[in-house]
């Protein structure tokens, strides 16, 4: 496969680069995939086993299109694979209107439900006595407030990029994982790659590398990103069938200050044992290759006495397993999808920011169209690197 040309390399084959090749495979092109890893893995940011989605997204409304577009992806893929991609458990976000901004956006839970109004997204408010009736394993302070969303769900985020995977494969395209990009060169007809396993000659790039996107950025934007470490955690549960998709909703809970920010998932029939918590952080930066990979244990302990205990019923201190997972954040959180400043054959994508696996079918679907047809049918004008002068 060495000096191959093709029409379009996709490199990095997350949740952004396995959708866009599944888009690309139904081009009939010759399409190549490149990815450092065996995928889907657990050495970036597109695993752990469950991931979030909700139809009214209260990051903005700029994203309203690719959730839209996303949801109905996710159906055909279930529908053409025969797989469960998505769980509906409904969701719910708790929180005070002082609470502390979530990705920029103050007072979250009323945000949400101003968005889920405007497009017609079912929905509820719910003051804190209601939540903790119908949730009895959740406490909340008398004060806040939760939103709360039926039709909203689960992600399983490995089974969708394999998913994608091999339906690409099944249609004709080329997959070369355990090779790592060294460096590409655009020019006027091609862009070169140099791989550590050889080297490729494609007509378009697609580059979704994820927390390795620093090193595919011109120099001058390397660092309107950074990322971070967070460690998802796995807790053993009193009772599990209490935690089910059909008894428990996810739970995004936002405290007085981002330190308290804190996720609990449902735990599905076929899914990792134990009860996946979460919380986030920003403070500290690290590169993907040096980050630390174990998850300690005063780590677990942490989660579970400062931000658990407090706020949920039915979980035991013993922790089963933890991961880490890579955040890639540009400086307002929002996505990064655009060409290169200097050639139009190749598109880069960072649409990272902790919050964008739920969009990433239309992500994909969106790179292929910018990167073959010279546009997006959904608008990307927010995601583009101009900004960065202004941030």
């Amino acid at each position: 496969m060495n000096a191959a040309q093709w029409d379009l390399i996709v490199v990095g084959l997350g949740a952004m680069g396995a959708a866009a090749l599944y888009q690309a495979s139904r081009r009939g092109l010759r399409v190549l995939g490149i990815d450092r890893y065996h995928p889907p893995h657990n050495m970036g940011s597109s695993h752990g086993d469950t991931r979030i989605t909700r139809h009214a997204i209260g990051e903005g409304e700029l994203y309203m299109p690719f959730i839209q577009r996303s949801n109905a992806i996710w159906q055909q893929l279930e529908a053409a694979s025969g797989r469960t991609l998505f769980h509906r458990c409904g969701g719910l976000i708790i929180g005070a209107p002082q609470a502390a901004a979530f990705h920029f956006q103050q007072d979250f839970v009323g945000t949400s439900a101003r968005i889920a109004r405007q497009y017609g997204i079912a929905h509820e408010l719910l003051d804190a006595h209601e939540t903790m009736r119908r949730h009895p394993l959740l406490k909340l302070r008398a004060h806040e407030v939760a939103y709360f969303e039926p039709g909203a769900g689960l992600l399983r985020p490995e089974r969708c990029i394999q998913t994608q995977l091999e339906l690409a494969q099944a249609a004709g395209v080329a997959l070369q994982t355990g090779e790592r990009l060294l460096r590409y060169e655009p020019s006027a007809t091609a862009v070169q790659l140099v791989t550590d396993k050889g080297s490729y000659s494609a007509a378009k790039l697609i580059l979704a590398t994820g927390a390795w996107i620093g090193e595919a950025l011109p120099a001058q934007l390397r660092a309107s990103v950074r990322v971070c470490r967070q460690v998802i955690h796995w807790f053993e549960a009193e009772d599990i069938r209490q935690f089910r998709p059909e008894r428990f909703p996810f739970v995004i809970a936002l405290g007085d200050s981002p330190e308290e920010f804190w996720s609990a998932f449902p735990s599905p029939h076929d899914g990792r044992p134990g009860v996946k918590l979460l919380t986030e952080q920003y403070d500290s930066s690290t590169q993907p290759d040096e980050v630390e990979r174990a998850v300690q244990p005063e780590e677990a302990a942490d989660i579970y006495q400062r931000l658990t205990r407090p706020r949920l019923r039915g979980l035991r201190a013993r922790a089963l397993h933890g991961e880490v997972c890579l955040y890639t954040l540009t400086a307002d959180e929002h996505f990064l999808i655009d060409r290169h400043p200097a050639s139009e054959r190749v598109v880069l994508a960072s649409p990272c920011s902790g919050h964008g696996f739920k969009h990433s079918a239309a992500i994909g679907e969106c790179l292929v169209q910018l990167a073959l047809d010279g546009g997006c049918a959904l608008d990307i004008a927010d995601f583009r690197f101009a900004r960065f002068a202004t941030i």
